[in-house]
């Protein structure tokens, strides 16, 4: 399919009855609004979360019944967003860092691919670990468990990404994570099963030390050489790069440092992902500072 270009992550909150967005605009959390203005930023795509770490907590309330928790965030999604997205493939239980397991997601998913909505583009898969395939899933292995997810996914012509976390500066490390690497229980890299694939550094919240910029050029170098001639199901190189920022780039000189350095060394590739808390003025100023979308 090909569409979007700059992801912007969009995190919701469901108590059970209503749900909320959390994402804003110098206070006006108005979706209509605050789409607009990702607009006039940059991001022309949106990924869909139903937990926000670190914001207000773990944020959705599921029943337990995918079709039905499928249906209702379809729904809304449905009434409330303009913008082409991509919506988070529930992993984890409310309040339980216990995953759901491969009925749920595909269920879920299912539903989903009925809907009429047109700005519907794909699913994420909403868990982070570049590991992935290390253990045993929930009664499969994992590469049969996103093998079979993204199957389901492309057949019906939409796409599948994932945003795993990548923390460390060892080439060897890198080199063997499996996001790049197959071994002998599985037979591709992680990378493999999706369209595209968006590393976080976590340079920003200073997982990378020293955060100073030389040891991001360095990060970029070994996750480079890592990629080397790695494609996709669909012989595409498709690993690119997460750029981070919050609230904090607004007041303080540091993280609006760590923040530009992201374009400053990783540049600006075609397709980019951007976590930014939930404020959008965060992105606006840095498209003046440091021209960062």
């Amino acid at each position: 399919m090909g569409y979007g270009r700059t992801f912007g992550l969009w995190y919701l909150k469901w108590d059970g009855r209503d749900f909320r967005s959390l994402m804003k605009y110098h206070g006006d959390t108005t979706m209509s609004t605050v789409q607009e203005k990702l607009r006039e930023v940059g991001i022309d795509s949106l990924v869909i979360l139903d937990t926000g770490w670190g914001i207000e907590g773990k944020s959705m309330i599921y029943t337990g019944n995918p079709r039905e928790d499928a249906y209702t965030l379809s729904e809304f999604l449905s009434e409330n967003v303009t913008m082409p997205y991509y919506v988070g493939i529930p992993y984890y239980k409310y309040r339980s860092d216990t995953p759901r397991g491969p009925d749920y997601w595909k269920r879920w998913v299912e539903v989903f691919m009925r809907s009429s909505d047109y700005n519907l583009r794909g699913f994420y898969w909403n868990y982070e670990c570049p590991m992935m395939f290390e253990a045993n899933a929930v009664g499969a292995s994992w590469e049969t468990v996103i093998s079979e997810l993204a199957n389901r996914i492309h057949e019906a012509d939409f796409e599948f990404i994932w945003i795993p976390y990548v923390r460390t500066t060892s080439e060897d490390d890198i080199k063997s994570l499996r996001v790049f690497n197959s071994g002998k229980s599985y037979n591709h890299h992680a990378a493999y099963y999706f369209d595209w694939v968006f590393l976080q550094p976590n340079y920003y919240q200073g997982n990378l030390l020293p955060a100073n910029s030389d040891t991001l050029k360095k990060w970029k170098m070994y996750v480079d050489d890592a990629k080397k001639n790695l494609r996709n199901y669909k012989g595409i190189d498709n690993i690119y790069y997460e750029f981070e920022c919050d609230g904090a780039v607004l007041t303080n000189p540091v993280y609006r440092q760590r923040a530009c350095d992201y374009v400053q060394v990783l540049g600006k590739p075609p397709r980019r992902a951007y976590y930014y808390d939930v404020r959008v003025e965060a992105l606006e100023y840095l498209k003046g500072v440091c021209d960062y979308v």
